[in-house]
């Protein structure tokens, strides 16, 4: 049985259906000169899959950065330098890649999941470049994906309820729209910018 919208995908490929997973989510600027450290921190922790922002590869280099075992899914920012997004996934999983709506200021890149226990989930690496507005049409095409959806990244959103010493005008924003458009905020103990957003799920 495949993954919903993953029909076309070798059951070679995509075979596996775990109850948990091992994420990571890391901010590269500039993913080349960080891949031995990524590749080695993946293969010790064993890790399911990565999630990249500001990778700053372009699509004429389309096998860069690949790393063995893993699925590299990529949105290079094709007419700018800097940003992209890329989503590591194991082979082993099942797993395919999604198409991401037109997004206004973010870039994504995302995948669908099959799990055991749980529901098919989508999982999204996320970059809002700053200092770009945080859109609400932007937050809800990523949200609308399935019914359970993950979104790692980096959203450049300060607020002192995620560890923040100040405030901005995203971070402000993205408290607001917490309740109306229902979701939950993840951040990690240590001041941050990159926080984890998810709905239909129970963590």
């Amino acid at each position: 049985m495949s993954t919903p919208g993953c029909s076309s995908v070798s059951p070679l490929v995509a075979r596996r259906k775990p109850k948990n997973l091992k994420l990571l989510s890391f901010n590269a600027n500039g993913l080349p000169k960080n891949i031995p450290e990524l590749t080695n921190c993946m293969s010790e922790y064993g890790i399911d899959i990565a999630l990249i922002q500001e990778t700053y590869l372009k699509p004429n280099r389309p096998r860069t950065c690949a790393i063995a075992g893993y699925v590299q899914l990529r949105t290079d920012r094709k007419y700018a330098s800097r940003g992209g997004t890329v989503l590591y996934y194991s082979r082993s999983l099942h797993c395919c890649p999604i198409a991401i709506p037109s997004l206004i200021n973010m870039e994504a890149t995302g995948c669908r999941l099959a799990m055991t226990g749980h529901r098919t989930i989508v999982v999204v690496s996320v970059y809002l470049p700053s200092p770009k507005p945080l859109l609400r049409s932007d937050l809800r095409a990523l949200l609308a994906l399935g019914d359970a959806v993950i979104l790692f990244g980096d959203f450049n959103c300060k607020n002192p309820r995620w560890g923040c010493a100040t405030m901005d005008r995203n971070g402000e924003k993205l408290d607001r729209l917490q309740d109306r458009l229902e979701f939950e905020i993840i951040a990690p103990s240590t001041a941050t910018s990159r926080i984890t957003l998810h709905t239909g799920l129970q963590l």
